[in-house]
């Protein structure tokens, strides 16, 4: 009888070292983590920061070269600066500025058109309403273009022409 009551102490001590240790290493955890051993992908951060700032990303730094990459979210009248660390995934708000949205008079097909008479025959690539102006890019032939249109006025603000790489 001592000898069996022994035999299941020693069992179960084992077996219940064998569960702690296996815990202790992480193994036995399913929670997931922000991020893993290696760096945060370019996309993972955009939608980390997106978690943090439920809104629309107005500008965004790819060049993570300091160990962060930065987002410019637009939530309503404030625009947020949000930075997400490469290595770990965590996103820190840094900066809100109250920025209040600017109405537009001029529709995004009336842009379109005042781009499209100033570079007859290009391609429309994208157009995006950002601060009170439109910000238009075409491609045609062998050139980039680019052209800032106020978006209360109708005129054209900016006019680029670049080679296309």
């Amino acid at each position: 009888m001592k000898k069996i009551f022994t035999t299941t102490v020693l069992a179960t001590t084992i077996g219940l070292s064998g569960i702690v240790g296996y815990a202790a290493t992480g193994q036995g955890d399913a929670t997931p983590t922000t991020a893993s051993a290696k760096s945060v992908s370019f996309a993972e951060a955009k939608k980390i920061a997106l978690k943090k700032v439920n809104g629309k990303i107005i500008e965004a730094d790819r060049n993570a070269d300091d160990g962060e990459y930065e987002f410019d979210i637009r939530k309503g009248n404030y625009v947020y600066e949000v930075e997400v660390k490469k290595r770990t995934g965590k996103a820190y708000i840094t900066d809100k500025d109250y920025e209040p949205v600017k109405k537009a008079n001029i529709s995004r097909a009336e842009a379109k058109k005042i781009a499209l008479k100033k570079v007859p025959n290009a391609k429309v690539v994208k157009i995006e309403l950002d601060d009170g102006k439109y910000e238009v890019e075409l491609v045609k032939g062998n050139y980039e273009y680019e052209l800032e249109i106020s978006a209360k006025t109708g005129k054209i603000l900016d006019y680029e022409r670049d080679d296309r790489d």
